[in-house]
């Protein structure tokens, strides 16, 4: 666990060779010169920092499986450690979370709507010189525009470092709490395999997306692994439970969508815990589902979408599904390498990045022996 945190710690750290030029986050002498020293290395000397980053991105997925294959228990500790190493650093590879914050300014300073109003149209805002995508309204359900409204109220100091860290320290609230329903879940489904937990709990492409980056994936799947509880629960449509869970499906869609895809699933026959449909289980379907969304915009495979299918897959009893998803989001980790080497998202980016998650594929039998 030691070595897992060390990387860690040093991926943190390697985020900063991605920070916007037009961007200060902290401003004393010691850290900008090491920070500049890290831009120079990732914007001036790509390919030795493409091959750092695969570096630790390997060493990260190594001891990530070797933790689950030693069963070993994180310090008790260990998720705030996680946190508290995460929350300062640049969110590398996406500019969403400053959008995120943007979208609550125009609701808690400019009083206006995101969904209507772009962030164009406060170009004298400092906020506009490194935000991307500001020619567009929010493209996140009211859900979580509103409930980005409390981190939002950092802005009230009108900090921008203190308003970053407080929507990262909020996103990362709903990842405990989704690591906190996962361990009810799994010790309710599979009470033999806590290893289970480890999967999503220790996996580098969660941490990096959510932790580093801040995406706010997992708040709305911590709301989709809370309908699905309540869901084992029922044992009739429209019973308590199953209104319960029906609430929180659709709160869960309310922030990114995505989940409603599941819906048709919870009208199937819910007598036992098996949740069976011919040979596959609910959770399966599910993971599969939410996979297929990824698909419907072809052009926009993120790779912290994939947080979506695993979220549900680490409850598969098949684990030839789990040992598939896990490489898929190993090999998401490894995604970034060709933006890392070029510096942007042009061809022949795409087509190297999609070729990396197809071969990923191919770690699947290895992934089944060590689970």
């Amino acid at each position: 666990m030691l070595f897992f945190t060390f990387i860690w710690f040093l991926l943190c750290l390697f985020s900063f060779t991605q920070q916007d030029l037009n961007l200060t986050l902290y401003n004393f002498p010691f850290w900008n010169n090491l920070r500049q020293t890290l831009q120079n290395l990732g914007y001036y000397y790509r390919p030795l920092n493409t091959l750092i980053f695969l570096v630790l991105a390997f060493l990260l997925s190594f001891f990530y499986l070797r933790l689950i294959r030693l069963k070993q228990s994180p310090v008790r500790f260990w998720p705030l450690v996680i946190i508290l190493l995460a929350l300062p650093v640049y969110p590398i590879f996406s500019y969403d979370i400053f959008n995120y914050l943007f979208n609550a300014k125009m609701v808690l300073i400019y009083q206006v709507n995101p969904h209507i109003q772009t962030a164009i149209q406060f170009a004298a805002d400092p906020m506009l010189r490194f935000m991307h995508n500001v020619h567009t309204p929010a493209p996140y359900a009211y859900g979580w525009t509103a409930a980005s409204l409390l981190p939002g109220l950092a802005w009230l100091t009108q900090n921008f470092t203190l308003s970053l860290w407080s929507m990262k320290l909020f996103v990362a609230i709903f990842w405990l709490g989704q690591l906190f329903i996962l361990k009810k879940l799994i010790n309710r489904l599979f009470p033999k395999d806590y290893w289970r937990w480890w999967l999503f709990a220790l996996n580098p492409l969660v941490l990096m997306e959510t932790l580093i980056v801040g995406h706010n994936d997992v708040m709305m799947m911590f709301l989709a692994l809370i309908s699905f509880n309540y869901l084992l629960k029922s044992k009739k449509i429209l019973d308590k439970s199953w209104l319960v869970s029906i609430f929180f499906l659709f709160l869960s869609a309310s922030i990114k969508y995505a989940t409603v895809v599941l819906l048709p699933l919870y009208f199937f026959n819910l007598q036992g815990l098996s949740l069976k449909v011919k040979k596959i289980d609910i959770p399966s379907l599910m993971s599969i589902l939410l996979l297929a969304v990824m698909f419907a915009r072809p052009g926009q495979l993120h790779s912290w979408y994939l947080i979506w299918p695993l979220s549900f897959a680490v409850l598969s009893k098949s684990k030839t599904i789990v040992s598939l998803f896990i490489a898929l989001s190993i090999g998401a980790l490894f995604r970034y390498a060709p933006y890392l080497y070029f510096g942007h998202w042009d061809p022949p980016v795409y087509l190297l990045r999609n070729l990396i998650w197809i071969g990923s594929l191919l770690l699947t039998p290895l992934i089944k022996k060590v689970l």
